[in-house]
């Protein structure tokens, strides 16, 4: 497998999921942590996932860094604008989960700020 930024990013996901509950800060609410913990293991299952995989019509994922949505039971993948990849990120300010291109620093800030360590 080639080396990629999301891939890079999953390996210090699983490192970091570890030692996300003992790093998180207090004054992060429960669900914003919980987001966190949910948007790590998207990324998780992500990096396992292949453009070929199949797939329920409407489903979304982050493939080889690019958006991808199931259309008629196959993944389109949209590339990311240059310098960005695909992650899940927490939300801040309801429960749940977006998928979204960033910048890898931008999305560890984001995992950081929810109260856990890593993406």
């Amino acid at each position: 497998m080639v080396p990629t930024a999301a891939t890079a990013f999953t390996t210090m996901t699983a490192a970091a999921v570890a030692t996300s509950a003992a790093s998180a800060t207090s004054s992060v609410p429960d669900f914003v942590k919980q987001n966190g913990l949910d948007a790590q293991k998207l990324n998780t299952q992500f990096a396992s996932m292949k453009a070929t995989d199949s797939c329920q019509t409407g489903q979304m994922a982050c493939i080889t860094g690019q958006f991808a949505q199931c259309v008629d039971s196959k993944f389109v993948l949209s590339p990311c604008p240059a310098d960005l990849t695909c992650f899940a990120l927490p939300l801040v300010n309801k429960n749940g989960t977006s998928l979204v291109c960033d910048k890898q620093d931008d999305a560890l800030q984001r995992f950081e700020a929810s109260g856990v360590t890593g993406g």
